[in-house]
């Protein structure tokens, strides 16, 4: 036994309409309405509700977020990255600094002690 299939009337126009969404999206009628109930039952849309340019709202929703990340990763730059920075390349230069000055210090008392050697310790 195959599926049970009832009548709804509807105005002509309509039925115009839905056969011609149907056969664009290469789907049967059933199927058509099925997918339409389940898209607004899905997303929780009322179509006799209007979206007030939800598209233009969302659009706004959107670069507000994307402001505030903007936002977010400067101060993060600004506050951390940029004084992290600063900190590790003075670190290093110092470090560089001090070992150029120690062995410049080998260096001169390796110097001095060939100078004072003669030769006879051995």
């Amino acid at each position: 036994m195959g599926p049970k299939f009832s009548r709804i009337n509807f105005h002509t126009e309509t039925v115009e309409r839905f056969k011609k969404y149907a056969i664009a999206n290469d789907a049967n009628y059933t199927e058509t309405l099925e997918a339409i109930l389940d898209f607004f039952e899905k997303y929780s849309i009322n179509p006799f509700v209007p979206f007030d340019d939800s598209i233009h709202s969302l659009h706004l929703l959107i670069d507000k977020r994307m402001d505030a990340l903007e936002h977010i990763l400067r101060t993060i730059e600004k506050e951390q990255l940029k004084p992290t920075k600063e900190l590790l390349e003075r670190l290093f230069q110092k470090e560089k600094e001090e070992n150029l000055i120690v062995m410049k210090d080998e260096s001169e008392l390796d110097d001095a002690k060939f100078e004072d050697w003669d030769g006879k310790d051995f």
